[in-house]
Order: C-alpha cells, then structure tokens, then sequence
C-alpha cells in the first residue's frame, strides 16, 4: 500500500527520515523522476539516507505501473516526486492518487511566487497543481511540516494566486 505521497525538490533528506518515516513508517520510498531513475550514483546516496528502507526509483512511464501494484502490495510505501510535473504527468497516464499529495518544498527559480515557507511555484507548477485538482487528487500545502495543512484553494487565496 502506499502510505504517503510528497513532491519534494529535495527528493530524500533529513526530513524524510527522521519525521516523515515517522509519521507513515514504510517498508520502502519510491522516488518517481526520469533523471533519477537513470543515475545509480543519485540512487546511492539516497539509499545510505534511508538506512535499512528498500528505495526504488522509477521513471514516470515506469511509475504509471509500478504504482499500481505498491498500492495492491502488503508492504508499504512512500512515493516521492521531485517535480509537480512528474506527478501530473503521472495522472494523465491515468493514476489515481488513493491519499493525499503533500506539496514539499520547491525553490525560489526565476519567475516563482512563495506561496508558502519554502515553497515558490512558476506558472506552470501552478497549473500542474490545478490539473491534478481537477483530476480529483487531494492536494495539501505544508513544506516545512511546521504549519497546518493548507488545501491548494486555501494556499492559492493566501498567495494571491488567481487560477
């Protein structure tokens, strides 16, 4: 099953392991990000990051059926995106989220807003955010774990953000 889903630019962190693993303790991460599935080095340094917990890394493609068999699984797991693209190019392959997508930090490019404590979205994250709403995936705005959970409507209307 899967227990936790997380964009995080960070990918695997300190964060990851000491409170989120914590909170949704797993059998293993899923990180679901093209690049990353290619570099075993990346990979690596994640894996000693998680000590004992299994890590997989898929590419979107991949991810579109690995999913699906990690929420029919016993074990359980936590899938992380690197990207909000990723995650909506992952529910245009036809995924349905069966929990809700926290939104982790995402940093400060050229053309973000802040929208919340370490997190700036550019327009086109925006609009990946709104696509997956509109794809019914529950989404919550809490990068920092320092804050309550805000739904995307409540962060949008806080930001000023006009979609």
């Amino acid at each position: 099953m899967i227990v936790h889903y997380r964009v995080d630019s960070r990918v695997v962190h300190g964060q990851t392991t000491t409170k989120i693993t914590k909170e949704h303790p797993v059998d293993g991460v899923i990180i679901v990000d093209d690049e990353i599935a290619q570099d075993t080095f990346m990979q690596t340094v994640f894996k000693s990051a998680l000590g004992s917990l299994r890590l997989l890394a898929f590419t979107e493609e991949r991810a579109s059926v690995k999913l699906l068999e990690a929420v029919q699984s016993k074990k359980s797991y936590m899938v992380i995106f690197k990207t909000t693209r990723a995650a909506r190019n992952l529910v245009e392959r036809g995924f349905s989220f069966t929990g809700v997508l926290n939104i982790g930090p995402q940093p400060n490019v050229e053309g973000a807003m802040l929208i919340e404590k370490m997190l700036y979205l550019t327009p086109d994250q925006i609009d990946d955010l709104n696509v997956l709403e509109a794809h019914g995936t529950e989404l919550i705005i809490n990068p920092a774990f320092t804050t309550p959970n805000l739904t995307w409507a409540n962060a949008k209307s806080k930001a000023g953000v006009h979609s």
